[in-house]
């Protein structure tokens, strides 16, 4: 098993004006599910053994489940596969954009960013504490994310992501999402 190395993920990385992401109309789906990891502290946990132990004391029921279809598009940039829909279906994330990018010689690595309202930027790795923040209108609040799996099949033709991961907001309950995503070319109306 990949000992956790922490990482720390500057959201001023991806805070910046970035154009309009031009490339192939895709269809994408989003099923998540998630459920509180209550006595979870991801910030304060030294060891991977620590982290594997913990992560099975918390696994409890779902509290949440949201699906979602939407337009998306996929495109390549210098040599990273990136995909980008809107959130406006989802309940309070209305006007948020979701942008997942990967550098396509290392998969297993997948960038999340939130653009909007809520802006947020986090890199999923499976077995690895990421630091990085989660911006709201009030200010950012530290943010701690731990990847159980990443499973990675997309690529310029479309395909699928499943992660399972948990988010921890400093002084706040631990969160894990399951998350299946599945992008495919968009129908052509006849």
């Amino acid at each position: 098993m990949p000992r956790p190395r922490n990482l720390l993920m500057p959201i001023e990385e991806y805070a910046r004006e970035t154009a309009p992401i031009q490339g192939k109309r895709v269809l994408v789906e989003m099923k998540s599910t998630q459920s509180d990891m209550t006595g979870v502290g991801f910030f304060t946990v030294k060891k991977a053994e620590s982290i594997e132990s913990i992560w099975k004391e918390a696994e409890g029921d779902a509290n949440n489940q949201y699906s979602l279809v939407s337009e998306g598009i996929l495109q390549t940039e210098d040599n990273r596969l990136v995909l980008s829909y809107e959130e406006n279906a989802i309940e309070g994330v209305e006007g948020c954009t979701t942008v997942i990018s990967f550098d396509m010689s290392s998969p297993e690595c997948v960038t999340v960013e939130r653009r909007g309202p809520l802006a947020s930027a986090f890199v999923i790795s499976r077995g690895e504490r990421v630091f990085s923040l989660y911006s709201i209108p009030y200010g950012a609040i530290d943010m701690c994310i731990y990847a159980k799996k990443v499973e990675n099949l997309l690529t310029v033709d479309g395909g699928s992501l499943s992660l399972d991961y948990a988010v921890e907001l400093k002084g706040l309950t631990a969160q894990r999402t399951q998350m299946e995503v599945t992008v495919r070319d968009y129908p052509v109306s006849r």
